[in-house]
């Protein structure tokens, strides 16, 4: 009975075995399902692989939205598709210590124009980029740079679009260390550790939509294959945040006017800060519609605007000024309100009448036309007034004549005696100098 029994519990057992495997199998999937959401709830927004990179992006209550780029960047971007830049600098050497003061920065690029298209903006172009100052776009292979401070720093260069956009192609981007008195590694990433470095936007903006560009260095390949994520990228704009996991960047509408907060930080697979702090930045973005925006960022470009932005022809010519028509007057000088006008003295009317009456013209003396006295010293000059005053012609008459000198008889014979000094004017000529005293001191 006992072996019986026995027998009986083996033969349960064995009959339970498949429901066992079948129960430990269902216990393996429901933890598997499980697993998968808490792991995305731990990365909110991430953005996989087979998500394209253009199209609507959810961005939680922030409102951006991304968008195709404008029609004008595409038809660059198009033009410069073909084109493989590489940049190099030649000095200063990777580990330079350099002495104080400014310093010569000498590049080479190849394949990559390098256009200033005038009115018209930046067309493809060099940025150089020393620790976290603002970014410096060069048309040319030289500049001179600003001095260092103590210690070790990063100099970056990279070909960029002319919108702005970091060329991420290998051999587009170059990073040497600089020291200056002595190095300081600390202060600095270790070398080939992920380094973050943010393009755009920053500054001033006159109008949407924005780009949101970032560089890379030394990070790992990832999205070759499901799971291979090592880094995810957190943007924070205006305080709202979203993944991203492609250096593929991106064009937003949706900022608010004024000033636009930006935040990147570089996180490891896991949603950890990675090299931390130098990949955690902070930037800002000031909206100010209504200014003049760049060509780029409008509609089709015209051959000729195409042309200047690669380099292919040289900018437009900038309208000249209008000149001012020759002969033009000067306005008058309007009297303030409030001030009194100037009111000229008695002597200096005198001075400025006397100033203004053209001079007598000598006429040649006939014998019947009177000569005219010269002025004693010691008599003051004084305003010569019109012959039709009445009350001048007046006092004339009432003023003696002086007694004749002997001396002054003719002594010629037949010759007719000269008219005396105060005798009267012919009619219609102007009186005598000393007529015009004596009717001066008359009055």
């Amino acid at each position: 009975m006992g072996r019986r029994g026995e027998e009986q519990g083996w033969e349960g057992l064995n009959a339970a075995q498949p429901w066992a495997a079948l129960a430990v199998v269902l216990l393996v999937l429901v933890l598997t399902l499980t697993a998968a959401p808490a792991f995305s709830l731990s990365l909110p927004g991430r953005r996989h692989a087979a998500t394209p990179p253009a199209g609507a992006l959810a961005m939680g209550r922030s409102g951006l939205q991304e968008v195709a780029p404008p029609p004008a960047v595409q038809q660059l971007q198009q033009a410069l598709d073909g084109r493989r830049p590489r940049v190099e600098i030649l000095s200063p050497a990777d580990g330079a210590l350099l002495p104080a003061g400014p310093w010569e920065l000498r590049l080479r690029v190849e394949d990559w124009p390098l256009a200033d298209a005038g009115s018209l903006g930046l067309g493809a172009h060099l940025v150089v980029q020393l620790d976290g100052d603002p970014p410096l776009p060069l048309t040319t292979t030289s500049t001179t740079m600003r001095p260092l401070e103590p210690g070790s720093h990063r100099l970056t260069v990279y070909a960029a679009r002319p919108w702005g956009e970091v060329v991420k192609s290998p051999g587009a981007q170059r990073q040497i260390r600089l020291h200056r008195v002595a190095s300081n590694p600390l202060s600095q990433p270790a070398p080939g550790s992920p380094q973050l470095i943010a393009v755009s936007p920053r500054g001033e903006a006159a109008a949407t939509p924005l780009l949101l560009d970032w560089l890379l260095l030394d990070a790992p390949l990832q999205n070759l294959r499901a799971g291979d994520a090592s880094w995810r990228l957190r943007v924070s704009v205006n305080g709202d945040s979203f993944l991203v996991d492609h250096q593929t960047p991106l064009w937003l509408e949706g900022w608010r006017t004024g000033s636009n907060t930006i935040q990147l930080e570089l996180l490891d697979g896991i949603g950890e800060p990675l090299n931390p702090p130098f990949n955690s930045l902070v930037g800002e973005v000031l909206l100010e519609p209504g200014g003049q925006r760049p060509r780029w960022q409008g509609d089709r470009l015209e051959p000729a605007e195409l042309a200047s932005l690669l380099g292919e022809a040289p900018p437009p010519a900038e309208p000249e000024p209008e000149q001012e028509q020759e002969g033009e007057s000067e306005p008058e000088t309007a009297t303030p309100m409030g001030a009194e006008p100037e009111i000229a003295t008695a002597s200096e009317q005198e001075q400025q009448q006397e100033q203004e009456m053209p001079p007598e013209a000598p006429a040649a003396m006939a014998p019947d036309e009177p000569v005219e006295a010269p002025v004693q010293p010691g008599e003051p000059e004084t305003v010569p007034i019109a012959p039709d005053d009445a009350t001048a012609a007046a006092a004339v008459e009432a003023v003696p004549a002086p007694d004749p000198d002997p001396a002054d008889a003719d002594p010629v014979a037949g010759e007719p005696a000269a008219a005396p000094a105060d005798a009267p004017a012919a009619d219609g000529a102007p009186p005598g100098r000393l007529q015009r005293l004596r009717q001066r001191l008359a009055s």
